[in-house]
């Protein structure tokens, strides 16, 4: 007993610790009580594997040793790693690099830079990778660019950064013993959680084999009227049939070549709130603005949400013309706005701001780019317009939030629970094809796997738990309404994110085969961890907690734990290939392993014995996800790309 609870200090102790260490300096990570603390890990995960003879259960012994094979692993690269950095100009030949503590280190061959270049994305100029090409001793020749690292004798070259002069700078991580241990530890994770989820008589098997969930495939119909349309007198502009014209030229926007009609509706989205503007098309609106400034600086096209903005502008109703962001002489009122309001208006300013630059670039003439030449296809023209023309966002959010009102009228009205559960179960289908068909073109039309950002990965988690919410339809209770309720909650926060263009250009990081395997395994499990959530909310308000939803609730614990485990580990491989370190303590991947360590907890029989501790417990870990996904991104990370 002394044991178990000293086992369950440590393991909280190092959560909570790695919790409370994101918010302080990063030092943290090399002081000796945090060296200590995961010593203590170590000792007590040694033990517990021993007094239990986890070794009878494979599974479960490769599982807990691999962590002792990644913490070996991180130990070893932290007494001995050499890293730093080299900057190398055209022609120049480099034979040291310079360590982070300023210290000066032989590179193991002379490496000469025979020229550094930027990629772009076609007709623009924003850059797509960076490319150094390099001439090593003995007329070798290899090429270092963004996720493509050289290795030289076990040193191995990143892109880092560049000069101005054409120079290229390049990280170099020099770390043999802990890279190996650790991917050994990622290697053992894999096996030992794939075996613990196939093993014949294993615990997963045996909760899968009482739950026997089916999808239930019933399809149907619900008729839904377009919603009404806010009517506004006709403003003075560009005649339709011009701008209608002009929809399908080919344009350079964000580093890509698009038709008009996309940036047209970005642009009036991000301004407006809506493509529409007072019965204008977006293009209309565009180049309305763009030849008539005199006229359309007076019209109130701007979105101000909060309050104490307008007020200080003088702004009635929610919307600002370009001519209320300047005084009577011509100056620029915003930036002083952020000093004279509080911090909680300091985001409304920048976001108010953001909209002026762009009024101001497309008044200068460098919004409208016209492509050098015209490399999309008249079919990927179509399919891009009629993505435009389709409101799947919003129509994926009605739908699901249509389910869970027929579901939870179904539990209401027992007369009629079957007819509008079929029904529900109908929509929710519809609700599905929507999704992926919204996934579908966006990946036809960005080119890449489509989860480089908030709202598509919000997209991506949608589409699982309704998935996940087939599955579980056959079920009575209130599991099903809860369930869809959380994916169009989710849906609902997308669309409202949609705001932003969301078909965009990837930094060159993101180019990577990675990208897509690291956040679709992060993803399905947070949806499948989330709808861990939804079952504990529903046990809990129906009181059966040691029933199906306890056994739900594991079945769910154990791929997604697993889940969650796998994209961190690839996002380290990752890292690796990308900046030649495979950790960084970076608040986004700290925090990733919080929640896996969180809901890992639950998943040990010899803490929370109470199933209704356990479904409490599962109601307050969705927190740590909350945390992971939204919290960090207002703290300064290496994943602010991903915002």
């Amino acid at each position: 007993m002394i044991f178990k609870y000293t086992a369950l200090t440590a393991y909280i102790g190092v959560t909570v610790s790695l919790g409370i260490a994101t918010f302080l300096s990063p030092s943290v990570y090399g002081s000796l009580w945090f060296f200590f603390l995961w010593g203590l890990f170590a000792v007590v995960l040694v033990a517990a594997m021993v007094m239990s003879k986890m070794w009878r259960n494979g599974g479960a012994f490769l599982l807990h040793l691999s962590f002792l094979a990644m913490l070996g692993g991180g130990l070893l690269t932290w007494f001995t790693q050499e890293n730093g950095r080299v900057k190398i100009a055209p022609g120049k030949e480099a034979t040291t690099f310079v360590s982070e503590e300023g210290l000066s280190h032989s590179l193991p061959v002379p490496i000469v830079l025979e020229r550094f270049e930027i990629v772009y994305y076609p007709g623009g100029e924003v850059p797509r990778d960076y490319v150094s090409a390099l001439l090593m001793d003995g007329g070798r020749r290899d090429t270092v660019s963004m996720n493509r690292v050289v290795d030289i004798e076990g040193y191995r070259l990143c892109q880092a950064s560049y000069g101005n002069d054409g120079s290229t700078v390049l990280s170099v991580n020099h770390d043999p013993y802990g890279i190996p241990l650790s991917y050994a530890g990622y290697v053992l994770f894999t096996i030992g959680g794939c075996w613990l989820l196939v093993a014949r008589r294993g615990r997963f098997r045996s909760l899968l084999r009482a739950l026997v969930v089916l999808p239930l495939l019933v399809v149907s119909v619900l008729p839904a009227d377009a919603a009404p349309k806010e009517s506004f007198p006709k403003t003075a502009g560009v005649p339709k049939s011009t701008a209608d014209s002009l929809r399908r030229q080919q344009v350079v926007y964000g580093g890509r070549v698009v038709t008009f009609n996309t940036l047209a509706r970005d642009v009036v989205t991000k301004l407006y709130g809506n493509p529409q503007f007072r019965g204008l098309t977006p293009e209309q609106t565009v180049l309305s603005f763009r030849l008539f400034p005199d006229v359309w600086k007076d019209q109130p096209l701007i979105g101000i949400k909060d309050k104490a903005l307008r007020e200080a502008l003088g702004v009635k109703g929610e919307y600002a013309s370009f001519s209320d962001l300047f005084d009577s002489v011509g100056n620029y009122r915003v930036p002083a706005l952020y000093f004279k309001l509080g911090e909680r208006q300091h985001r409304a300013i920048e976001e108010l701001d953001e909209k002026a630059g762009i009024i101001l670039t497309l008044l200068s003439g460098k919004l409208i780019v016209a492509a050098p030449d015209t490399p999309l296809s008249e079919s990927r023209v179509s399919l891009e317009l009629l993505y435009n023309s389709l409101p799947l966002g919003t129509l994926i959010f009605i739908l699901l939030f249509s389910v869970f009102i027929l579901s939870a009228g179904g539990l209401l009205v027992r007369r009629y629970k079957e007819g509008m559960h079929k029904i529900s179960v109908g929509v929710l289908w519809l609700a599905l094809i929507a999704s992926v068909a919204n996934f579908a073109i966006q990946w036809i039309l960005s080119e890449r796997f489509p989860v480089a950002n908030t709202y598509e990965t919000l997209q991506f988690a949608v589409l699982v738990i309704e998935v996940l919410s087939l599955l579980v339809a056959r079920r009575e209770g209130v599991l099903f309404p809860l369930a869809v309720l959380g994916s169009g909650a989710l849906a609902l926060v997308a669309h409202l994110m949609e705001m932003n263009p969301v078909v965009t250009p990837l930094m060159p990081v993101l180019h990577s085969p990675w990208l897509s395997l690291h956040v679709s395994l992060v993803m399905t499990s947070y949806a499948l961890l989330g709808f861990t959530f939804m079952i504990a909310l529903a046990a809990v308000i129906t009181g059966d907690t040691e029933g199906k939803y306890y056994r739900l609730s594991l079945a769910m614990l154990y791929p997604g734990t697993w889940l969650l485990g796998l994209g961190i580990f690839s996002g380290a491989v990752w890292a690796n290939v990308s900046w030649g370190q495979y950790w960084s303590w970076d608040p986004k991947e700290t925090w990733a392993l919080i929640t896996l360590f969180v809901y890992a907890l639950p998943l040990h029989r010899s803490f929370l014995r109470s199933p209704r501790s356990f479904h409490v417990y599962l109601l307050f870990a969705i927190l740590s996800i909350a945390m992971t996904y939204f919290g960090v991104n207002y703290m300064n990370s290496l994943h602010a790309y991903g915002n």
